[in-house]
């Protein structure tokens, strides 16, 4: 149950820091300053407490770990590029 909860939280964190980065881009593009500055310490923060547990602590899951985590870095990826679609969907109803 433990490395199911671990699997859970790392690819929802994924999802999470995905969902920043790609706002920090779309950000950057616009020229926004406050908010690119704001999302850039997200992302830094959510980048180096993800590379800290991955290195401390789950060394027999690394690669699952790593994968995981990425598949939650491709769906925030597609969260974020579909939101219209996502939003548009939920008021059909």
């Amino acid at each position: 149950m433990e490395t199911a909860l671990k699997y859970i939280i790392f690819f929802l964190v994924g999802i999470l820091q995905d969902i920043f980065i790609t706002y920090y881009y779309q950000t950057i593009a616009k020229e926004y300053a406050i908010k690119s500055a704001i999302l850039a310490t997200l992302v830094t923060l959510v980048n180096v407490v993800v590379l800290y547990k991955i290195l401390t602590g789950i060394e027999e899951q690394v690669l699952s770990i790593i994968l995981i985590y990425a598949i939650g870095n491709g769906v925030g990826t597609m969260i974020v590029m579909k939101k219209h679609d996502i939003i548009r969907f939920f008021k059909k109803k």
